[in-house]
C-alpha cells in the first residue's frame, strides 16, 4: 500500500486505482508483478527508504517518457492504465504554492514548530466565542511549505480548497483534481502568489542586463528549458505593453511593487514573472 501511494503521487494514479481500498472490493492491479518488485525493494533492498524508492520510479523509462498522445497509444490505452506515455498531472495545491515560493527565493526552509499562518483575506473565518482570528504570521513564518499552514476544520485554507485539499472534516484517500477558472484566479491575484512574481522578477532582472534575455532567464529558472520562440514572443509583447502602461501610471507602479520610487522596468517584469509563474508547463507536470 505505502509503494501503492507513492506510484499515484508520481504518476496521478496507483497501480492499484482505488487508494482507498486495497483489498478483494478494490480495483484489480494494472501491473502486479511491478507492485510486488518494488514492494519488495522497498523493504529488503531500501530498508524502508522512501527516498530510495523515488529515486527508482522517476528514473525509470516509464516515467521519463513524453506525455503526448499518439493516436496508436489513444487507441489501445486511452485511460493510460498500461502506461504508454507519461501522464499530464498538476501539481497539488501545497506543491503549486511551494514552487512559487522556491523559484522566487522566498521559500523558508525551516522544520518542525507549530503551524503558521500566510496570507489569507480577512474575515474568513473568526471564532465569535472565544475571539480566535486569523493573524498573519511575520518574517520567514510567511513564506514556510504548505504543509505548515494552519488548518481550521470548518474553515480550510481557501486557495488549497480551490486546488483540491481537505477540508478535514472527512477523511480524504485520495484527491480528484480538477481545472477550473478560479484555480487561475488564484495563481494570478493571490497576494501569495503576487508576492512571488515581485520577487522572481527581481531574480530575473539580476541575471541578465536586457529585458529579453531576462525573459530567457525566468523560463530557464522555472522549467530548467530554453524557452520556445513562440512563448518568448508572446511574453516580449506582455512585457512592452506592461512597460509601456507603468511609464504612464507611477501611482500603479507603487501598488504593484510596494516601492516608492520603483522603477517601471520591475512592475513590467513583475507581470512577466506571474505569468510564468501561471505558464501550463509550470503548473502541469508533463
Amino acid at each position: 500500500t505505502v509503494v501503492n501511494r507513492v506510484w499515484a503521487q508520481v504518476f496521478g494514479s496507483g497501480i492499484v486505482e482505488t487508494l482507498e481500498d486495497f483489498g478483494s472490493q478494490g480495483a484489480v492491479p494494472s501491473h502486479p508483478e511491478l507492485l510486488d518488485w518494488l514492494s519488495l525493494r522497498l523493504m529488503n533492498e531500501h530498508r524502508w527508504s522512501l527516498k530510495k524508492l523515488l529515486k527508482d520510479i522517476v528514473m525509470s523509462a516509464t516515467y521519463r517518457q513524453s506525455s503526448v498522445v499518439t493516436p496508436e497509444s489513444l487507441e489501445k490505452d486511452p485511460s493510460n492504465r498500461l502506461l504508454s506515455r507519461a501522464p499530464r498531472l498538476r501539481l497539488s495545491s501545497e506543491q503549486i504554492r511551494d514552487q512559487a515560493l522556491a523559484v522566487s527565493g522566498l521559500i523558508s526552509l525551516k522544520m518542525h514548530g507549530k503551524s503558521v499562518m500566510p496570507y489569507q483575506p480577512e474575515g474568513i473565518w473568526q471564532s465569535v466565542w472565544n475571539g480566535e482570528y486569523w493573524k498573519q504570521s511575520e518574517g520567514e513564518d510567511r513564506y514556510r511549505r504548505g504543509v505548515y499552514t494552519f488548518m481550521k476544520r470548518t474553515s480550510p485554507y481557501p486557495s488549497t480548497l480551490i486546488f483540491d485539499g481537505s477540508s478535514r472534516e472527512v477523511c480524504l484517500s485520495r484527491r480528484i483534481p480538477t481545472n477550473t477558472p478560479l484555480q487561475a484566479l488564484v495563481t494570478l491575484n493571490d497576494p501569495v502568489y503576487v508576492e512571488a512574481a515581485r520577487a522572481f522578477a527581481k531574480r530575473m532582472i539580476s541575471q541578465a542586463t536586457s529585458p529579453d534575455d531576462q525573459i530567457r532567464a525566468g523560463y530557464w529558472l522555472i522549467t530548467f528549458r530554453d524557452i520556445p520562440e513562440k512563448k518568448f514572443d508572446v511574453l516580449q509583447k506582455l512585457q512592452q505593453e506592461a512597460l509601456s502602461y507603468y511609464r504612464s501610471d507611477t501611482a500603479a507602479v507603487r501598488k504593484l511593487t510596494l516601492e516608492k520610487s520603483a522603477a517601471p522596468s520591475l512592475a513590467s517584469m513583475t507581470v512577466v514573472a506571474n505569468a510564468l509563474l501561471n505558464l501550463d508547463e509550470v503548473i502541469m507536470r508533463e
